[in-house]
């Protein structure tokens, strides 16, 4: 088999690739479409690979600490990204050029989304519960919100495919809280059944979805539906929540853990339908490679899983055999 480092050898079981980023813990993921690339964020570096060849094409070096954030515009070319430098740094994504680096967060960006139409971006830094808003076209800044609420833990974001209005989503303390907001002010919220600090939370684009990871090992499921009680909680993880992921149609959920495995889950079931194996540290993130061409809310199934360590070692995993195509 074909490794992207060059050297022929061993794949672990489902794998049909393994990339040597070889800098660091990999911190975060992101996926275009439009170019067929992956970003990998890598300690204080961007590395961009051909997702079919997964031959390396470029690396965006200009953070001074680690990267902790990356997504990719719709049509592909620019690439915004997010780190513990407390930066936000949009940068085109053909080229590498950095075209606008903002300064205006006070603690570190975990997380940053585009809007399905391209034209603003949002970045969010859990420590100080802030969230601002950029244009694209040149990282102007756009708008920014402080929330009163303390103790947040975790903030997410996602825009509909369907382009209704950016929901947000925090766990409001370390344990259980969470409240997902629109904007114009609607809202839900729940309280969540963890037995320790939510350590990631990721919200579908329909805003109707959210799934919680803790380190309790546990994954839980939740809808706007009902808020009494999670849809499910999925067990099996012998390690921590480090990350998570929906498949565009939500029907598959991939999560990744300190005890070194990603496990698949049928969301219709609740179940573990697979579990890969190789790994030789802790999971900093997983993300489903997919069609996302926008046809209403009914998307493509996905095609590859990718994740990524502490190690630096990031697989992609074949799901063509476990995820009917029909």
């Amino acid at each position: 088999m074909f490794l992207a480092n060059g050297f022929a050898g061993d794949l672990p079981v489902g794998a049909i690739a393994r990339i040597d980023v070889g800098e660091g813990p990999v911190n975060a993921i992101a996926y275009s479409r439009s170019t067929n690339r992956i970003a990998v964020a890598a300690a204080n570096s961007i590395h961009i690979y051909d997702a079919s060849t997964h031959e390396k094409q470029m690396v965006f070096t200009e953070h001074t600490d680690s990267v902790l954030a990356v997504a990719f515009s719709p049509n592909g070319k620019r690439l915004v990204s997010g780190g513990s430098d407390k930066t936000v740094r949009l940068w085109h994504a053909d080229t590498g050029k950095l075209r606008n680096t903002r300064e205006e967060h006070t603690a570190p960006v975990n997380t940053v989304a585009f809007s399905v139409d391209g034209k603003r971006f949002w970045s969010a830094s859990s420590e100080n519960n802030t969230i601002r808003s950029w244009y694209a076209r040149d990282g102007g800044r756009w708008s920014s919100q402080i929330s009163p609420d303390t103790n947040v833990a975790f903030i997410a974001i996602a825009c509909s495919y369907k382009g209704a209005p950016v929901a947000r989503a925090r766990a409001l303390d370390s344990m259980s809280d969470c409240l997902i907001e629109f904007r114009g002010g609607n809202h839900w919220r729940f309280v969540s059944g963890h037995t320790s600090p939510v350590s990631v939370l990721t919200l579908y684009a329909d805003g109707k979805t959210v799934a919680t990871g803790s380190a309790d090992k546990t994954i839980e499921l939740w809808n706007k539906a009902d808020t009494d009680k999670p849809l499910y909680t999925l067990t099996g993880h012998t390690g921590g929540i480090t990350a998570i992921d929906f498949s565009v149609d939500a029907k598959l959920l991939a999560s990744g853990s300190s005890d070194k495995t990603v496990r698949l889950w049928d969301l219709t079931t609740g179940q573990s339908i697979q579990t890969f194996t190789g790994h030789t540290s802790e999971i900093g993130a997983v993300i489903f490679l997919e069609d996302k061409a926008l046809v209403g809310i009914a998307l493509a199934k996905a095609k590859a899983l990718v994740s990524g360590d502490s190690d630096g070692t990031v697989f992609i995993w074949n799901l063509d055999k476990i995820v009917s195509t029909d």
